[in-house]
């Protein structure tokens, strides 16, 4: 039986009450109305002025105020599209929670979750790409990109299914990863170890596998020159 306005009414202020005690608000017959709340806060975020106010909202507003109901469904058992459970695992990944991001990303890619309405992608390929962003600014900083990138990557190469472009994106970043200085930068040149750089390159000519135009031909002449000086050694 329908909810009357009256009743819808008194079930929303129910609900607020309860997400600002960050209590879950978890029920069947309440879906709808939890739905209508999390898209108000969706909206809320783009309210926000900066990228900096926005991502420290996520952390410090809706993530405390939604992860106690996305909890609840995971511990439920009963596996249906459930739009709160996508929103927190994008804020997870946009606040750098990679942890719980990554392991909550796994559940809705096997239970076949769909990504919020404004996305375009998938979840595979949206955590594909968002953590491929992650690993590029990271490695071209000079910092580790360990172990959400090995975890990734076998995500990736052995398991899901994407674009070839995405794959062979992926492909290229782990060998000129095994290539980089110090600094965070990919100098083929520079690498003394004839193992490393024939990993680097049978990565990349996977890459070029997966999709031709993927950009690797230079690098991996530089490679093959740097082979060819090691063997003369």
């Amino acid at each position: 039986m329908s909810l009357s306005p009256a009743q819808r009414h008194n079930r929303r202020v129910e609900m607020e009450q309860q997400l600002k005690r960050q209590l879950s608000v978890a029920s069947a017959d309440s879906l709808h109305v939890q739905v209508r709340a999390l898209n108000d806060d969706v909206q809320r975020v783009t309210n926000q002025p900066t990228m900096a106010d926005r991502i420290t909202f996520k952390r410090d507003v809706l993530l405390p105020r939604w992860l106690p109901t996305a909890e609840d469904y995971l511990k439920g058992g009963n596996v249906h599209a459930n739009p709160i459970l996508a929103w927190c695992i994008v804020w997870l990944f946009d606040v750098g929670e990679f942890d719980q991001a990554l392991e909550w990303a796994d559940i809705a890619i096997e239970q076949q979750q769909p990504t919020p309405e404004a996305f375009r992608s998938n979840f595979p390929t949206f955590v594909a790409d968002t953590m491929l962003d992650w690993a590029t600014g990271t490695a071209e900083a000079g910092e580790s990109v360990e172990p959400y990138f090995s975890r990734t990557f076998e995500n990736v190469a052995s398991k899901w299914r994407l674009h070839e472009e995405v794959t062979a994106k992926w492909f290229k970043f782990a060998g000129l990863l095994l290539l980089r200085d110090d600094s965070g930068r990919p100098v083929a040149a520079a690498v003394d170890d004839v193992e490393t750089l024939q990993k680097a390159d049978a990565l990349l000519a996977s890459a070029e596998g997966f999709y031709k135009k993927v950009g690797v031909g230079t690098v991996r002449k530089t490679i093959a020159a740097r082979l060819r000086a090691l063997t003369k050694e």
